[in-house]
């Protein structure tokens, strides 16, 4: 079978993660060759980590970006609080061409990407979140006209939609008119295949201190805000190390500028009681996280959880993190236990750390010892749902020489 994988934005972070971890899942089981379609940096991104892990076949197919012809004219500023460039593209019309010559499409990257006028029906869609229609306030009027006609659009298709949480298939009710049953529930897993990691671990500025690791981007969902002011007064004792793309407070932008304004006036100090870092890549990420005392997570919203808050739980590091119900859900059917705060207050953040800070050396204890009993769910697992959609025969094999 061939499934081409389309995907313009192959976003940072959790989005690539996702897609990369299950192509790699499928390919171990079944007897599957991919072909990913993309263009320019999207496309270099997914040959870059796929390659060294995967054998792909990458087709360039340039696409006429929505954002160029109609948006970018209007909304140029509100782009530029967002973190978008006028390079960036989003809101793909995408060429007939992708859905030729193949037996599945799978859009792991649902947003911004116009559902194939015709043949939807040999078509899987990624829908992670909603989280641009459900936070109004937080993005530019353009960017959240263009999700909704996207996302209509495809819940209007024959294509079979698959969410990662029920949180998330009952926001596709609430703010699309989803019927019941519309979208598939399919979870994810936090037991990503190990990174390859460099000979010589990197030396870290806080290496041998006991630091809190937050590992998200800066779009406002993130909620950096509470996150700098609730940690403040615990820093002293243990710093807080950001990473994530935009995380290194570029002044450059707007959000960046502001949010490096707040440490200040939150009484952090660069360099000794916070280490903004940037985004890293996932051998990076894997040192970094080994050596956290805990892994603090304010997101007031996610698609299906949150990969950072999986993998401390099953590496056995405490965990702090917000009240949300998709959290919640996630926790619950990993059956761990974390410690919660309200996302909106600082106050309750701080609190919750101030818990942890009385004796950090129990709740490691906890954290290690629940290790043993969590309902771990693998990539395999994921792969063998995603397999069922894509009409993939359970019985087949794996290719010859395939780990």
């Amino acid at each position: 079978m061939k499934i081409r994988v389309v995907d313009y934005v192959a976003n940072l972070g959790g989005g690539v993660r996702f897609t990369v971890q299950l192509m790699r899942a499928i390919h171990r089981s079944w007897k599957v060759s991919f072909e990913v379609v993309s263009h320019g940096d999207a496309l270099k991104r997914y040959h870059d980590l796929l390659a060294p892990v995967l054998p792909a076949t990458y087709c360039d197919i340039e696409v006429r970006p929505y954002l160029v012809d109609r948006i970018l004219p209007r909304t140029l500023p509100g782009l530029w609080r967002l973190g978008i460039h006028p390079q960036d593209r989003y809101d793909f019309h995408l060429d007939p061409r992708v859905l030729d010559d193949c037996d599945q499409a799978w859009f792991p990257w649902s947003h911004l990407h116009h559902v194939p006028a015709q043949r939807s029906s040999k078509v899987v869609a990624s829908l992670h979140d909603l989280i641009i229609l459900e936070f109004p306030d937080f993005f530019p009027d353009a960017l959240r006209t263009a999700e909704r006609r996207v996302q209509r659009g495809w819940i209007a298709s024959d294509a079979r939609i698959v969410v990662s949480s029920y949180s998330t298939a009952a926001a596709t009710s609430r703010m699309l008119g989803a019927h019941a049953g519309r979208t598939c529930v399919i979870p994810l897993s936090g037991r990503h295949v190990a990174p390859v990691l460099p000979a010589l671990e990197r030396a870290w500025p806080f290496q041998g201190r006991d630091y809190l690791l937050c590992p998200a981007n800066i779009t406002r969902h993130k909620n950096h805000e509470v996150l700098l002011a609730g940690t403040a007064a615990i820093a002293e004792k243990h710093p807080l190390v950001l990473t994530g793309d935009g995380t290194s407070f570029d002044s450059a932008t707007p959000r960046g500028h502001a949010l490096a304004r707040l440490a200040i006036e939150s009484g952090l100090e660069s360099g000794r009681t916070l280490f903004p870092i940037g985004y890293v890549d996932e051998a990076a990420y894997d040192q970094i996280l080994a050596g956290a005392c805990a892994v603090v997570m304010p997101t007031l919203a996610e698609g299906g959880g949150s990969f950072p808050v999986w993998e401390a739980v099953e590496r056995g590091i405490p965990a702090v993190v917000s009240d949300i119900p998709v959290l919640r859900e996630m926790i619950e059917r990993l059956g761990g236990e974390v410690l919660w705060f309200d996302p909106h207050s600082p106050e309750s953040l701080a609190a919750a750390l101030a818990t942890f800070a009385e004796n950090p050396g129990h709740f490691r204890r906890r954290a290690e010892a629940q290790t043993r009993s969590l309902r771990v769910r693998t990539w395999d697992d994921v792969a063998a749902d995603y397999a069922a959609l894509f009409g993939l025969d359970p019985r087949s094999q794996p290719l010859e020489g395939l780990e």
